[in-house]
Order: structure tokens, then sequence, then C-alpha cells
């Protein structure tokens, strides 16, 4: 009966996103290895990843989170460590399903030609993220085929659980030129001390996040 309580997987969702790419150094990811962030004596790739979903299982909803993906000399694969939503049942669900530890924050949305501003609240504090948008962008197909597996392989640990999925994606891409951000606060990794590399704009992808694999572990 607990089953019945919960959405089918998979799940298909469709929406928009902005992926941003970081090089992180040793001392940041000590700095935030209280958000989640594997401390490490080497730097090393993570993504910021910001969506709008128009249509999921739980119906619309908004996203922010950071993507941290694996050393080669570590065995371990690409956690999500910290991740807000604007949906009490997407946080229920991503709990349940894939052990995603989701938390609840409102999102603010301004747009202004080839830019975009998005504050994100959380506990009385908010923080802020400005992107603007390559002027002469074009549209490209990308899709997760032609993304090395270990960067799509996900790890998560809930409640004892251990939870290894690969998330599926399709759509086309644009570019972000810059990523600023503003009041990170306690809440998020200050990413503005990372080097930015590039970021991809996605206006329309789709989704597919798959039933996960689950071994319990004991306490």
């Amino acid at each position: 009966m607990e089953n019945a309580k919960h959405t089918a997987v998979p799940w298909h969702l469709n929406g928009e996103g902005f992926i941003l790419n970081y090089w992180i150094s040793p001392q940041f990811t000590h700095q935030y290895s209280t958000m989640g962030i594997l401390p490490t004596a080497i730097g090393r790739l993570v993504q910021v990843i910001l969506v709008r979903y128009h249509h999921s299982p739980v119906g619309s909803y908004d996203e922010l989170l950071v993507l941290d993906h694996p050393l080669k000399n570590i065995n371990h694969l690409s956690t999500i460590p910290k991740i807000y939503v604007s949906s009490q049942r997407s946080i229920d669900e991503g709990r349940h399903h894939w052990g995603i530890p989701k938390e609840l924050a409102q999102f603010e949305w301004r747009r202004h030609h080839h830019q975009l501003f998005c504050y994100i609240s959380h506990q009385d504090q908010e923080l802020s993220l400005h992107l603007k948008f390559s002027k002469n962008n074009f549209s490209r197909a990308i899709s997760s085929k032609f993304i090395p597996d270990t960067l799509l392989n996900i790890r998560q640990y809930h409640d004892h659980v251990q939870y290894d999925f690969q998330p599926q994606f399709c759509g086309t891409l644009g570019f972000i030129s810059h990523a600023h951000w503003k009041n990170t606060h306690d809440i998020f990794p200050d990413f503005s001390k990372a080097c930015f590399l590039k970021g991809i704009y996605m206006p329309n992808f789709e989704l597919i996040f798959p039933e996960a694999i689950k071994k319990y572990r004991v306490k």
C-alpha cells in the first residue's frame, strides 16, 4: 500500500534548462564539504543546473542543484549533494525513488533581452543568479547518448539505502556567456569563487529519470 502513495517510475519530464560548468579548487571543495561536496587535494569539474520543468509526474516546478562529478582516482559516481525545488511533492518523490536530498525553496524569474535573473529563497535567505546568453546563439542538437557514462551515472544515499541511476535526455542547446552569483549566504556554495568554464542553455529538453537500483545497507 505504501507504493500506491507514490508516482510510478520512470519519470518523463520536459522543460527549460541552464547548465553551468565550473572548475573548483581544493580550497573550494574543503570550504563547502558541509554541503556534501567531496573534499579532495586536486580540483575537478562540477555542474550547477537550473531548471524550469514545464511538465512532470508531479506537475510543473523549478529546481537548482549541484551535480558533483567523479574523480578518476576515487571510486565513486556522480552525486547530487545540494538541491532546491519549488514543489513539496517533488521533494517527497525524489527522496523516495532516488534518494535525492531535495529541499524546498521559492523561485522568482525575470528576463530582459539576452539576460535572465533568478532569485531563490530558502529559510529567509535569498540568493540571486544572473545569466547572460551569447547574442549569436544558434541551436545544436544534444543527447545523453554522446555523454560519457562516468558523468551520467549517479549514486545517492538516503536512510541507509544506496540508489544508482542514469538519467537520459535530449534537446537543443545554445550558450551562456556569463554567470554572476550574489548573496549565496550559507544555503548554497558561492560559485563566484570557482572558475566558470562555459554555460549551456537548453530551451526545450526531454528528460527520463529511470527506476533506481537500490541496495540496502546495514545500519
